[in-house]
């Protein structure tokens, strides 16, 4: 084998410098885009870390909310349909009470499916006089009796008639505390 001249020195040096340069200037884009994806993942378990710790210091707070819902929360044996329909009996005869025109449009339990609760809803149609319609509205939002307005679709009727879509819902804990 021949002795490489100096001009093909030279070339062989660049050669090597010039893939030198590139080897270090792809480590260092590699390098620096693990380094911020690092930095973005520190950046969440920090957060994490400070909403954990947020969470623990409300520990008694919130041990003293589960322990009330345990006590006041009505409970629903998920074999029968008798709580089910006592709700939906109980929306119904309060509209009529409350001098309101009742159309029931569906309603019927919920799946419970990856929830702690048991839920029913009533989908509805109600006619009426506003006054009327406050006043019934005010009876069925009672914190203790655990019915929640879903949706309410308020729209004028024949003066002085309001019409309401409405969707109530009641939340009970399954009998044995898990749901179906």
């Amino acid at each position: 084998m021949r002795a490489l001249t100096s001009k093909e020195r030279r070339l062989l040096f660049a050669l090597l410098g010039a893939l030198f340069l590139l080897l270090n200037v792809v480590a260092l884009k590699t390098f620096l885009g693990r380094r911020a994806a690092l930095q973005a993942n520190i950046a969440t378990l920090e957060a994490e870390l400070m909403q954990s710790r947020t969470v623990l210091g409300q520990k008694d707070y919130w041990t003293e909310r589960a322990q009330w819902l345990e006590s006041n929360q009505p409970t629903d044996d998920m074999t029968t349909v008798d709580d089910d329909n006592r709700f939906i009996e109980f929306v119904e005869s309060t509209a009529k009470e409350s001098g309101l025109a009742y159309t029931r449009r569906g309603g019927g339990p919920v799946s419970s499916e990856g929830r702690p609760y048991a839920e029913v809803f009533d989908a509805s149609t109600v006619k009426g006089n506003m006054k009327s319609l406050v006043e019934w509205l005010s009876k069925l939002q009672q914190p203790k009796e655990f019915r929640a307005i879903k949706q309410l679709r308020v729209k004028s009727g024949e003066p002085p008639e309001v019409i309401c879509d409405i969707e109530v819902a009641r939340w009970f804990r399954p009998v044995g505390g898990q749901a179906p």
